[in-house]
């Protein structure tokens, strides 16, 4: 005999993730400052970060209620695929070698500072523009 979820914790779950979609669906639409550089990079730009928000938020409502959650889960998962066809799309046309942006890196050499009662060890490299840019140490 298997474990079985019962059917209130299923409807749980799913009101769980229809509040995960639309709070990510309201930071697109808001215009929240990683939304609109991730969308940024991107040749269809900021009309498609609007179209995801309000696709997000309309599937996340739908979770709500158990009886349209076949609605959210076709509204939702086309999105996720167009969104990764978007992405795949945008790296074959700049091609493999040339990153989209630059972003902070996981570097082979770290260092470990200690100071007292404060440990910290340097794992990323961030780029010097994305230091300037952002005003973070790095």
């Amino acid at each position: 005999m298997g474990c079985v979820m019962p059917i209130s914790g299923i409807y749980r779950v799913q009101a769980f993730l229809g509040l995960i979609y639309v709070c990510a669906g309201s930071a697109k639409l808001l215009g929240a400052d990683i939304m609109v550089e991730a969308f940024g990079v991107t040749v269809l730009g900021q009309s498609l970060r609007i179209a995801v928000g309000v696709l997000e938020i309309g599937g996340g409502l739908c979770l709500f209620i158990p009886r349209a959650s076949i609605y959210a889960a076709v509204v939702l998962g086309c999105t996720i695929l167009g969104i990764l066809g978007a992405a795949v799309g945008h790296m074959a046309r700049l091609g493999i070698d040339q990153p989209p942006f630059d972003a902070p890196q996981l570097t082979n050499n770290w260092r470990a500072d200690v100071r007292g009662d404060d440990f910290t060890v340097k794992l990323w490299h961030v780029p010097t523009a994305l230091v300037r840019r952002a005003g973070i140490e790095g």
